[in-house]
């Protein structure tokens, strides 16, 4: 078989494919690899209970005329991943000498800052899928840029799922952008430490918002909008949030949407002192705090934005396969496009296959943890 041939479900053949062998089928056996000419072979092959084969790339033979806007599209998928992924890092870049810049004692510069912020917000609205899943890769080490970046990302991506217009999301997109720098102000052996914190480590840690408001209160002409979410990100519905203790009816929506995104992205990286938590567990334990932390109405339109399976979300399949979620399909959100990595049958990897579960036999039974199953699904939305 050749080192290229790859393994697609049945839904995923198509006319013109060769099949190299058959993978996985209620007892058929190919006689000898060959080209799909026709509707009626694939029809043949669903009968036969084939659920799953092997096929090269390579040999597939396409019409002249699809071959050219198939390329483009791909081309055009694969350069727009690109760009967002250079963006990514070159803003992370920044963040680190933004903090760099303050942990010195000098101020960010905010025009900068918003050109990063007005360009996510830019992806969020034309590439929503592949921002998302831009906020599912991550680094250890650089949480607190990631982070920051990350919570832009989401709260675009929410904001205009609200309907917001643009140029208000632009300013809610900068707030979330700085809304940690004054976690520098912040000692590292606080910042960084695995376990709970003391109550006095904490009362420390919370003074990070205060830093962070005080830090950008000398920015001249700063939208009033950057400044609420940057000075409520840590605030609850029920008062019991810091710095100052507003409850929900001294919370603005762009304060309340902040808490949300915030808490969202924390929960779901993986710390140095802390696993990450899957995206289904981490929206269903902040719908079980809706009410207190959060506001309900608000964290149910965050659950819609994302999906019922977030993009890097591992769910087993009813073929009894595992598979990363990858992009949303917002007419049929039950069944989102996925890759398929691993057999739970055989206990073993796949070989990476993309599959439009709006198109195919198979859909999701459940949501799995990555970590039961030693897999990390960031790994799988980068290719």
């Amino acid at each position: 078989m050749s080192d290229k041939a790859v393994c697609i479900d049945i839904s995923a053949l198509q006319i013109g494919d060769f099949v190299v062998r058959i993978e996985e089928s209620s007892g058929f056996r190919l006689k000898q690899p060959g080209h799909i000419h026709s509707a009626q072979s694939l029809a043949a092959l669903k009968q036969a209970g084939v659920k799953s084969l092997w096929i090269d790339p390579d040999r597939r033979l396409v019409p002249k005329d699809e071959a050219p806007q198939e390329a483009s599209q791909k081309d055009g998928i694969d350069q727009s991943v690109a760009r967002s992924r250079h963006l990514y890092l070159k803003a992370r870049d920044l963040m680190a000498d933004f903090y760099q810049l303050v942990a010195d004692g000098g101020l960010p510069d905010v025009a900068q800052a918003q050109h990063y912020a007005s360009s996510f917000v830019d992806g969020a609205l034309k590439h929503p899928t592949t921002m998302s899943c831009l906020t599912r890769i991550r680094e250890k080490d650089a949480y607190l840029m990631e982070h920051s970046l990350n919570v832009c990302i989401l709260m675009s991506l929410f904001a205009n799922h609200l309907g917001v217009e643009r140029e208000l999301i632009d300013k809610l997109a900068l707030g979330a952008l700085l809304h940690d720098l004054g976690k520098v102000k912040v000692p590292e052996q606080i910042l960084m430490k695995p376990g709970k914190l003391t109550e006095e480590e904490f009362e420390v840690m919370k003074t990070h918002v205060v830093h962070s408001a005080a830090i950008l209160a000398e920015e001249p002409d700063l939208p009033p909008e950057v400044m609420d979410v940057v000075a409520n990100h840590h605030e609850r519905m029920d008062g019991n949030g810091y710095p100052a203790g507003k409850d929900g009816s001294q919370l603005s929506q762009w304060a309340r949407m902040i808490t949300i995104v915030d808490v969202y992205d924390a929960l779901t990286a993986e710390r140095c002192y802390k696993a990450a938590m899957a995206p289904t567990k981490a929206l269903k334990l902040m719908m079980d705090l809706a009410g207190s932390h959060f506001d309900r109405a608000l964290v149910q339109q965050f659950i819609r934005c994302m999906g019922v399976y977030p993009v890097g979300s591992l769910v087993r399949l009813k073929s009894n396969r595992l598979a990363v979620v990858v992009a949303l399909n917002p007419k049929q959100p039950l069944r989102p496009r996925v890759k398929v990595v691993f057999s739970a049958e055989s206990q073993r990897h796949l070989p990476v296959v993309e599959l439009d579960l709006a198109r195919s036999n198979d859909s999701v039974e459940a949501v799995e943890d990555p970590e039961n199953w030693g897999l990390d699904p960031g790994r799988y939305l980068d290719s």
